[in-house]
C-alpha cells in the first residue's frame, strides 16, 4: 500500500479495532478506542453502548451468510481457506458465472490476505451451479464462494 488513505480504508473496511503497520524505517498505528461499560454488582441487567458503532454496508453480516446457506443448491461447496478480500477476475480472464464449465485445478478466484494473494482452486470438474462472492468482497473463512455440480 502506497498511502495513508488507503491504511485507513482497509482499517474501516475489515472493521479493525488496531492496525500497526512497519516498512522500514515508516511506522504507522491506527487504533479505535471501543467505550467499555462497566458494571456494579447491583445490576441487574448489562447495558450496551452503541453510540461508536459504524456500519459498513459492504461487509455482509451473518445472517445474509445463513440465507445464503438455506438457498442451497445441489453441487460441491467450494469455501473460503482464509479471511480476506474476494477477487473473481484472474489477470486477463473474467470472473466465473453461473453455467460455466470448470476442471479439477482450475482457479476460480483468488482471495488477497495480508498484501498475499492466495488461489482458490477447484477440486473437480464440473459446471458452476452459484456463484454467492462478487468482486472486492469480504469474504470470511469456510463462507461458501462457489457451487460446482
Amino acid at each position: 500500500m502506497n498511502s495513508l488513505e488507503e491504511y485507513g480504508n482497509l482499517f474501516q473496511k475489515l472493521g479493525l479495532t488496531e492496525l500497526v503497520v512497519e516498512e522500514n524505517d515508516f511506522k504507522l498505528k491506527l487504533k479505535k478506542e471501543i467505550p467499555v461499560t462497566y458494571l456494579s454488582s447491583n445490576t441487574v441487567a448489562p447495558t450496551v453502548s452503541t453510540q461508536n458503532v459504524v456500519q459498513d454496508n459492504n461487509i455482509q453480516s451473518s445472517t445474509d451468510f445463513q440465507k445464503q446457506a438455506e438457498e442451497k443448491t445441489e453441487g460441491k461447496e467450494i469455501k473460503a481457506p482464509l479471511l480476506g478480500i474476494f477477487y473473481g477476475k484472474i489477470a486477463d480472464k473474467e470472473s466465473l458465472k453461473e453455467g460455466d464449465a470448470v476442471k479439477e485445478g482450475d482457479i476460480l478466484c483468488t482471495i488477497e490476505a495480508m498484501k498475499m494473494m492466495n488461489e482458490v482452486r477447484s477440486p473437480i470438474d464440473g459446471i458452476v451451479k452459484k456463484v454467492l462472492a462478487s468482486e472486492g468482497d469480504l469474504v470470511e473463512y469456510n463462507q461458501v464462494l462457489f457451487v460446482i455440480g
